[in-house]
């Protein structure tokens, strides 16, 4: 709480308006120390100092030359210093501003703040986690997942609120021969995790021969695959540096069934994850991505991670650390982590051990009509080519989540963006279409067409979650970045479909938060501005109840009372609500003070001295004659004042 009174948090209108705050309060203190230091006068009897305190430091300093070191000089001395400073007082508080000023936070939607758009913006952007700071990056995390979809110099965070539309999906064409899809047409036209991360792809060479993988360890039955393998290590490397989590789309069933399934790959230019896709290590990769076919879009959200073991030729995995790394990356769902099937695949993977084999166990399922899992639990033993020597062993385990989060209808279907004698579709990248796959698609017995665009929309890679070479469980996979991934992985898939929106979908859908920068001062600011009002009110009341009327009036004030009013019940006013006209007027050799048409002059009685020896002479008007004398005007000695005519 302290620390907040000291911190800028009070909203100000406008820089003018705070300004105005601090020199009223500058003012004030300025008030606070003349009526403070005239009531010191007056209790002191200094006229003549409290006279000083209206004049300028030039006037005060030959005043003080003048009379020496005394009582009335050392007053005016420090009237003078402390008069000064107070004419500080309103930098004062400037220069408490810590830091000045605050930012407020809006909210809106990002089709309000086109010109706010990067064109420029990364589509991929890697979340590295350090398991001692997880707490700022959850703080962060916005402004880290909106990272260069803004311009420099806006404050703009997308907030992960998104009008997500609705997921269309269509009864399924295939049963048969197919595994687990969301159908998105009549035609076939439809989406699934990697059909072929069950198959070894080209077999390996020994001795002139290619060997031969056990093609019937793979089922494929009513929308669900299903594979439990054991094989030849030669096909380890195949399997091992087969890219991680690329969807498949299947346009229609004719161009499925001659196996052109089309795959949205990473692209090697400028996405982390067409290298890190492939090998060991913990690591998770989110993505959203659309497939538009004719005036047909489709915006899915994707979720990868994978966890290793990795040890060296003649090193065997514990039984301990692969039971724990596979129960562990099934999640917190305790029924997963117990189920009985990871007891039967840690066995099979340390038979595959001991037996000098590799192994792979996979499944592939519908969970909805428009989500798709796929979970794999494998033993790589990797040779090295040619000499097909023992390179390293790998405990693997993944798990792929594709979901259709929108179906909708465009004005444009898209074109192809360059010609091809093949069918081929358009391969885009954060909104932009870069490629097509015409130059490595397959030359196949289906006539040249053009299938439609996918679109990369927005990628994330998180990594720093374990060691990704070591054979210890705990050190392989970091439990506090898992947990951390678990507990904000709805927030960071929110984030991500919304940058995904904004580049490729519509940013009317997007909710953005966009901080201003506001003029503000602190609780210390606000209590010394107030403060010098309260000391100038109490200065003011104390002078007007402590001291006489002639200490309290203005020096007008008792200019005019003390002549023009004097002796009536107008001299008792401390101020005047009409004042009347002074004036200095040039008559002869000299210059009267003139109160309402009438002069005041100080006059020296040519004989009797009078007390005080210089004397205010008021001229007021028709003097009877018994106050002449030779026509010099001579008056009363004890009241101290001379009546003269006015001049002419």
């Amino acid at each position: 709480m302290a620390d907040a009174f000291f911190q800028t948090s009070i909203p100000v209108a406008h820089n003018a308006v705070k300004s105005i705050i601090f020199r009223f309060a500058e003012l004030l203190m300025g008030l606070f120390i003349f009526k403070f230091f005239s009531l010191a006068a007056a209790r002191f009897r200094h006229f003549t100092p409290y006279l000083m305190f209206a004049e300028g430091w030039i006037q005060r300093g030959l005043f003080m030359f003048s009379r020496g070191f005394s009582g009335a000089t050392l007053l005016v001395l420090i009237f003078s210093l402390i008069n000064t400073a107070a004419s500080l007082y309103g930098t004062l508080l400037w220069a408490l501003d810590s830091p000045g000023y605050i930012f407020r936070v809006y909210n809106s939607t990002v089709a309000e703040h086109r010109y706010a758009l990067n064109p420029d913006a990364s589509y991929v952007f890697s979340l590295p986690l350090d398991p001692v700071k997880l707490n700022q990056t959850t703080e962060t995390l916005p402004k880290i997942m909106g990272a260069e979809l803004f311009k420099s110099g806006f404050n703009m965070s997308l907030t992960g609120e998104v009008k997500r539309g609705k997921p269309e999906t269509t009864e399924p064409t295939r049963h048969e021969g197919v595994g687990a899809r969301i159908w998105l047409d009549e035609e076939g036209f439809s989406v699934s995790a990697d059909t072929y991360a069950s198959w070894p792809g080209v077999p390996p060479t020994i001795d002139g021969e290619n060997l031969d993988f056990p093609y019937d360890c793979i089922q494929f039955d009513g929308g669900v695959a299903r594979w439990n393998c054991t094989y030849h290590n030669a096909f380890a490397m195949g399997f091992f540096q087969a890219p991680l989590g690329r969807p498949e789309v299947h346009f229609d069933d004719e161009s499925s069934k001659n196996y052109d399934s089309q795959y949205i790959l990473a692209n090697r230019v400028d996405n982390a994850w067409a290298d890190y896709s492939k090998g060991s290590g913990t690591a998770v990769m989110m993505q959203v991505f659309t497939v538009t076919k004719g005036k047909r879009r489709h915006t899915f959200a994707e979720t990868v991670f994978r966890a290793t073991l990795l040890t060296n030729p003649g090193v065997l995995f514990a039984r301990d650390d692969v039971d724990d790394l596979l129960r562990r990356a099934a999640g917190r769902n305790e029924t997963a982590r117990d189920a009985p099937m990871l007891g039967q695949i840690v066995e099979d993977i340390l038979r595959a051990q001991d037996e000098g084999v590799s192994y792979n166990y996979g499944v592939n399922y519908a969970e909805s009509d428009n989500t798709v899992i796929q979970n794999t639990w494998s033993y790589y033993r990797v040779l090295r080519t040619p000499d097909l020597k023992e390179e390293y062993s790998i405990v693997y385990t993944s798990a792929t989540n594709i979901t259709l989060i929108r179906s909708e209808d465009i004005e444009n279907p898209p074109g192809p963006l360059e010609p091809c004698d093949k069918p081929f579709m358009n391969e885009a990248f954060g909104g932009q279409v870069r490629q097509t796959t015409c130059a490595g698609a397959a030359v196949l017995e289906l006539d040249a067409r053009f299938y439609g665009t996918v679109d990369t929309a927005a990628v994330m890679i998180i990594n720093g979650l374990g060691y990704g070479r070591s054979n210890v469980s705990s050190e392989s996979m970091d439990q506090r970045a898992m947990e951390w991934v678990w507990d904000n992985t709805p927030r960071m898939m929110d984030l991500l479909v919304a940058r995904g929106y904004v580049v490729s979908v519509d940013p009317s859908l997007v909710g953005v938060s966009f901080e201003q920068m506001v003029v503000a001062m602190s609780g210390l600011q606000l209590f010394l501005s107030i403060f010098a009002g309260v000391l100038a009110l109490a200065a003011w009341a104390a002078l007007a109840y402590g001291a006489d009327d002639g200490w309290s009036k203005s020096m007008l004030a008792n200019l005019v009372h003390t002549t023009l009013y004097r002796g009536t019940a107008e001299s008792k006013r401390a101020y005047m609500r009409a004042a009347p006209d002074v004036d200095m007027v040039v008559h002869g050799e000299g210059d009267y003070l003139v109160v309402d048409g009438k002069p005041v002059i100080l006059h020296q009685p040519p004989e009797t001295p009078v007390t005080p020896s210089v004397s205010m002479q008021y001229f007021g008007g028709n003097m009877p004659k018994e106050a002449m004398v030779s026509g010099v005007p001579v008056g009363s000695k004890a009241q101290g004042y001379q009546y003269a005519p006015v001049p002419q």
